[in-house]
């Protein structure tokens, strides 16, 4: 093993240890494992996304399976920019889209394009798992600020962890694990602290808005993108979790047409992707795309199980984190260790993830992809563990 990933370890093996409780539950419990743990919809994309697959499939000849340029193809792009100036009317040029092959390419590209080895990011904690793993990969230093026990942002410490060598903000909204859409006064403060800093400092410092799930919210709040509030931020966008093909692996990065680095910005991006190598999305899909920008998945199906698990959890005992958005409950374990707790729920048939793969130990995640007697069948056994322990 090199240095380099051994280096690592430490932010590599959470992640594996529960891969390998995945594993030994499957071993035991075969297709009665209640799977609550990954964000993998076992109804499948709906009829109108696979139609279009079918179409693109079909129809499509010639080039269209061959190489697009690095960036994308240029008609995928200005359709997603003119998509996008249509929700925030900042200009959007298809310059200031760069295809991906989905959030995970996306970060690592937006990461080395923005930060080098002297720049700080701020991660805000419950985060997505890889966050920091990409960036000490990158050899980008970080660090980790929670949000409040609400989990919403905690501006005093965001406030409190800038300093002369901070160069970016990196969170998810809405926020994976929690589900909370983060309101636009949250982000005008934030905008306001950032933009202090950047006076005082005479620095630059980017947000980095993990977006994806920017399309399941479900509880009827209105989203507020950074891109509305502060003019250098960057977002990343994936379609796999609105169409149910998280596996396709389609995505961009979008530079607000309000940066001031706008030209310099979106430049970096296109070679980010170029060098490292992985970037590029597929052909096929960056087709397909082009028809589903509209495309939204119905909240209703989505905020009826929301209602139905946050209430039975609660009326077991469990303390339940507000949410709005994503397929994800987050729920406060009954005992310190998290991952302890997890074991012992897949014990009885039941995976979840435990938070300190976010960073944010003492909790565990659910998500409520599986099928509905699935879900019915692992309620109770919250209600079994949290009396057994």
């Amino acid at each position: 093993m090199s240095s380099a990933v051994a280096a690592l370890e430490p932010l590599l093996e959470p992640q594996e240890r529960l891969d390998r409780l995945i594993a030994a539950a499957f071993r035991r419990f075969g297709p009665r494992l209640v799977d609550l743990s990954y964000a993998n919809p076992y109804a499948g994309p709906a009829e109108d996304v696979m139609r279009v697959l079918s179409q693109t499939m079909t129809e499509r000849r010639g080039l269209a399976l061959q190489y697009t340029p690095c960036a994308g193809r240029t008609a995928t792009r200005r359709a997603i920019a003119a998509h996008l100036d249509q929700e925030y009317g900042l200009g959007f040029q298809l310059q200031d889209v760069i295809m991906t092959s989905g959030a995970m390419a996306g970060l690592n590209v937006a990461c080395r394009a923005l930060f080098g080895p002297t720049d700080e990011v701020i991660v805000l904690t419950p985060c997505w798992q890889d966050y920091p793993l990409y960036l000490r990969h990158l050899n980008i230093p970080f660090r980790l600020v929670p949000l409040r026990h609400d989990k919403r942002l905690d501006l005093d410490a965001i406030r409190a962890a800038i300093g002369p060598t901070t160069r970016g903000v990196l969170f998810s909204d809405p926020c994976c694990p929690t589900g909370i859409v983060y309101a636009e006064e949250e982000l005008l403060e934030l905008s306001e602290i950032l933009s202090e800093a950047q006076r005082l400092f005479g620095s630059c410092i980017y947000i980095i808005s993990d977006e994806v799930h920017r399309h399941l919210v479900w509880s009827g709040t209105d989203f507020v993108s950074p891109l509305a509030t502060y003019p250098r931020t960057v977002t990343i966008y994936s379609f796999g979790k609105a169409l149910s093909l998280q596996g396709q692996r389609i995505g961009y990065v979008a530079v607000s047409p309000r940066m001031p680095e706008r030209h310099d910005a979106r430049t970096a991006l296109e070679r980010c992707v170029r060098l490292m190598g992985f970037g590029t999305p597929a052909s096929l899909m960056q087709y397909a795309v082009c028809d589903l920008l509209t495309y939204r998945p119905s909240s209703e199906p989505m905020s009826r199980v929301q209602a139905h698990v946050r209430h039975t959890l609660s009326a077991y005992g469990y303390e339940v984190c507000h949410g709005d958005a994503t397929f994800y409950v987050y729920v406060k374990a009954p005992i310190a260790d998290d991952f302890v707790f997890a074991e012992h729920l897949a014990s009885h048939g039941v995976l979840v993830v435990p938070s300190t793969l976010f960073h944010d130990p003492g909790y565990v995640r659910l998500s409520h992809t599986a099928r509905p007697e699935a879900i019915a069948a692992a309620l109770p056994v919250f209600d079994t563990v949290l009396h057994e322990l």
